[in-house]
């Protein structure tokens, strides 16, 4: 319980009404798993938690940022966090024309970020660009979560996609989970596969977001003219990732940009070795728990984790280590601090846009329901 939220006095549970659009729609992404996590830390918290739900709660919690988040978010008379989880360089090598529209996706980006009371960041690097954007609301670091114990590997799980994939028991695998786009690295993997015909290299993930990726034509040929070491598993349920990591030897993630990345904590919880792109957004978050390389030093670093045992040994218990780090009851244990900080505030302190703009939209929307 939040001993010093003043709505909550014990004889009932704190009530959060958890926004996401990919509830009913695109699922294959990092949204969407950052969603499912957030709502099981706070539900093992002891909150009740509500999915879109309407009014009746003690405040919102927004993860996405699309037009009907940002309608709810106008409309709400209760206090509201946004969760973070991007940027505008995030939009660049994910959606089509990206570079030409940035403008008007950052001003939206925001515009959107501005409404809320608070601001949950995933990352250092988001705390970063949310500074840059000088946004009206505060803005709070609570990096991703994930339920570290549903991707410790169980028997069986390694030999049941292998064989699914058609991959022999005794090969090395290289494994990838993301969505198909130039931001995930997909032409580094592929290459990589092509110099390392002794490996097989295995992509989980697939294009949710169909002729809107970026590049969407060389995605395709990508993926079809890849090696036949290189295997495209397409987008899994959320329930199976568990079982493709058992099923690999190392995490190899080449993405050139990324402000968390929830499968590198997931990888790590199945005990796997990670080789990582050298981004900076990394170390703040996973310290020394992982190889950083290149795209001149992927295939080797690759070859030496295939070739040192005691390498793999040791850099899947620092990337066991640093998992622990991010288990969801940890995360539920910040969240409940930043609502409790929101719901503290005293009107006279909320952020400017929460406190003066909201009202005021939320006045226009009442007038217009009335009219009709």
């Amino acid at each position: 319980m939040l001993t010093n939220d003043p709505r909550a006095d014990g004889s009932r549970p704190l009530v959060v009404n958890l926004v996401s659009e990919t509830v009913g729609g695109s699922k294959g992404h990092g949204v969407h798993t950052a969603f499912l996590q957030t709502r099981t830390a706070l539900e093992r918290a002891g909150v009740d938690v509500r999915v879109n739900a309407g009014a009746g709660c003690d405040i919102v919690h927004i993860e996405t940022m699309g037009l009907r988040s940002l309608r709810l978010l106008l409309r709400t008379r209760e206090r509201a966090v946004v969760t973070a989880h991007v940027v505008p360089e995030s939009l660049v090598g994910s959606f089509m024309l990206a570079p030409l529209w940035l403008p008007i996706g950052a001003a939206y980006m925001r515009a959107f970020y501005s409404l809320a009371d608070e601001v949950l960041a995933v990352s250092p690097e988001v705390v970063e660009g949310l500074e840059r954007m000088q946004l009206d609301a505060p803005v709070r670091l609570v990096p991703n979560a994930i339920d570290v114990a549903r991707f410790r590997p169980q028997p069986g799980w390694r030999e049941e996609v292998r064989s699914r994939l058609g991959i022999a028991d005794k090969a090395f695998v290289a494994i990838c989970a993301g969505q198909i786009q130039p931001r995930k690295g997909i032409h580094d993997f592929v290459d990589a596969a092509r110099s390392m015909p002794d490996v097989t290299f295995v992509w989980v993930g697939g294009m949710p977001f169909k002729r809107l990726t970026a590049h969407y034509g060389d995605m395709v040929r990508t993926v079809a003219e890849a090696p036949s070491n290189c295997i495209f598993a397409g987008d899994m349920p959320y329930e199976e990732m568990p079982r493709y990591f058992a099923a690999a030897d190392c995490l190899f993630f080449p993405s050139v940009q990324e402000t968390f990345g929830l499968a590198i904590v997931e990888a790590a919880s199945a005990g796997l070795p990670l080789l990582l792109r050298d981004l900076p957004t990394y170390r703040p978050l996973f310290g020394d728990a992982y190889l950083a390389a290149d795209d001149g030093d992927f295939t080797a670093k690759i070859a030496a984790l295939r070739d040192d045992a005691s390498l793999r040994a040791f850099y899947a218990k620092r990337a066991c280590d640093m998992a622990a780090r991010f288990d969801t009851e940890r995360h539920g244990a910040l969240l409940l601090d930043a609502y409790a900080s929101v719901l503290a505030r005293a009107e006279s302190d909320r952020a400017r846009s929460a406190r003066r703009v909201r009202p005021v939209l939320q006045w226009a929307f009442s007038e217009r329901s009335h009219r009709r």
